[in-house]
């Protein structure tokens, strides 16, 4: 257990928590609907910090993240319980998961020294909080990213191995900066203000779902009231911290988020309000968890919704969860020149410069390379 960083002590030992838009009431004993937060006589606790139930060395591409650092690898971990409850979630059998009841008897922490030792002895590049939300462990990400970011000062004590480790990081520190990793938030968007401007300073990459703008999509199959604050705390990300890189992603469910009509209300609002040249990334729905009565997402739906983000003035679309020729590679929008080649998760950089311009005519691909 430690202590949240977001919320209200109120009169009765209750709690108000700040993490995400649900600002949980929690009495004494109770938990939040995350299932994550405990009220402890008038404290809020996370149970989750250093837990981990997923990790994996995933290639950037499969958050999917298009436009940063392409063909690289993020050290991915992820936790359990969500704030949100979406029917076809692919991972539920984590997210979805009750911390009040789950037996997790000697399971060992990973602290964020620990997480950050983990990524670059395997050689990533950078450290992804993925698979459930990460708005939800706001303290264990920020710990790890902090460190990711500033570094930590090696010490002399301890044996010859953690002192040659020591040595290890500090000439990585020395090297690239601190470690040299980059960070990333796999989100469904629905943390508050608060939570974005604790975890800004040290996020790189903000990768957020934009489901769809029907309220009757999001009460539905997700459990959450509003569509609203999602598109109004991605918007509070571009505009505050336009260092952080964004890309957006809609899993197209067929009857549920798949009109033409919502499809460009989409595109038209990632183009006026995160600019044109931002990667949205529309990919195939597979019938799983609670929505196995839906199918899978027709190919022709997939085209479709591609162009009409094109339509709308968006510059890269991608089409993703199913096999396609080119409709997931990269193309100069102004002379057509291939940049980035991508076959399944294989990365080829082909004509994109160092400052992430085309490498033919030195328009601006919006690449951080």
């Amino acid at each position: 257990m430690k202590e949240t960083l977001l919320y209200q002590k109120l009169p009765g030992g209750k709690t108000r928590c700040g993490i995400c838009q649900r600002r949980c009431l929690i009495s004494e004993n109770k938990w939040g609907y995350c299932q994550t937060r405990v009220n402890q006589k008038g404290k809020l606790y996370t149970s989750i910090y250093g837990i981990v139930s997923s990790a994996n060395l995933d290639p950037i591409e499969k958050k999917p993240v298009f436009h940063f650092k392409p063909s690289s690898n993020c050290l991915s971990l992820g936790t359990y319980g969500c704030n949100f409850r979406c029917l076809f979630c692919q991972n539920w059998q984590i997210a979805h998961a009750n911390m009040a009841s789950l037996n997790l008897d000697g399971q060992k922490l990973l602290s964020p020294k620990e997480a950050i030792k983990m990524a670059l002895k395997s050689n990533t590049q950078g450290i992804a909080i993925t698979y459930n939300e990460p708005a939800i462990w706001l303290e264990y990400s920020l710990d790890v990213f902090r460190l990711a970011k500033e570094g930590w000062v090696a010490q002399s004590g301890g044996t010859a191995r953690q002192r040659a480790t020591k040595r290890a990081l500090a000439g990585a520190q020395q090297a690239t900066g601190p470690t040299g990793l980059y960070t990333v938030w796999v989100t469904n968007g629905y943390a508050t203000k608060e939570a974005i401007d604790l975890i800004a300073p040290y996020l790189d990459v903000y990768r957020v779902d934009l489901k769809s703008f029907d309220d009757r999509f999001y009460q539905k199959l997700i459990k959450v009231p509003k569509a609203k604050p999602i598109f109004e705390t991605t918007k509070y990300v571009y505009q505050k911290y336009p260092e952080i890189h964004i890309e957006c992603v809609t899993n197209i469910i067929p009857g549920w988020n798949d009109s033409p009509k919502n499809l460009a209300s989409l595109a038209k609002w990632i183009k006026e309000n995160l600019g044109h040249k931002t990667p949205w990334h529309v990919t195939r729905f597979y019938p799983d968890a609670d929505l196995t009565n839906v199918p899978p997402t027709p190919p022709e739906t997939l085209f479709k919704a591609r162009e009409i983000g094109l339509k709308q003035g968006l510059k890269f679309v991608y089409i993703g969860n199913m096999p396609v020729e080119k409709e997931d590679d990269t193309f100069c929008p102004k002379c057509g020149n291939l940049a980035v080649r991508r076959t399944g998760y294989m990365t080829e950089v082909l004509g994109v410069e160092k400052d992430g311009t085309c490498s033919d005519c030195g328009e601006d691909l919006n690449i951080k390379t």
